[in-house]
C-alpha cells in the first residue's frame, strides 16, 4: 500500500508540476501526442475545485491528464500536494482493502471447487 501511495504521489506530483513551470511546453507536447480538448477538463476542474483531485483519481485514463490540468489551471503547489496526499492515501486503502476482500472471496470459492475435484 505505501508503494501505490508514493508511486501515485510523485506521478502526479509530476505532471502537475510540468504543467505549472512548463505550460507552454507541455500545452504543445500534449496536443501533439493526444487529441483531447483541454478546455472541458479545465472547465470541470474550475467547477470542481479540490473536490476534482479527488474525483480524478478513480477515472481511468485522465489521472495524470487531470493532475497536469490542474497545474495549467495555476492552482497553488503547497494546496495541490495536500490534498493529493490525502487524496492517495484514500485510493491506496481503498484499492487494497477491495482488492484483499475479493481476494479472499475468490479463495474461499476455489477453494470449495478443489474439494469436488
Amino acid at each position: 500500500m505505501v508503494v501505490s501511495v508514493f508511486a501515485s504521489y510523485i506521478g502526479h506530483g509530476t505532471f502537475f508540476l510540468i504543467a505549472l513551470y512548463r505550460r507552454e511546453a507541455f500545452i504543445k507536447t500534449i496536443q501533439k501526442l493526444i487529441k483531447v480538448d483541454l478546455t472541458r477538463l479545465e472547465y470541470l476542474m474550475a467547477k470542481y475545485g479540490v473536490a476534482s483531485i479527488f474525483i480524478s483519481q478513480w477515472l481511468y485514463g485522465f489521472r495524470l491528464l487531470s493532475a497536469a490540468v490542474l497545474g495549467l489551471s495555476g492552482m497553488g503547489a503547497k494546496k495541490y500536494f495536500s490534498f493529493l496526499l490525502i487524496s492517495c492515501l484514500l485510493w491506496a486503502t481503498i484499492c487494497t482493502y477491495v482488492g484483499y476482500f475479493f481476494g479472499a472471496t475468490l479463495q474461499n470459492i476455489l477453494g470449495d471447487i478443489k474439494r469436488y475435484d
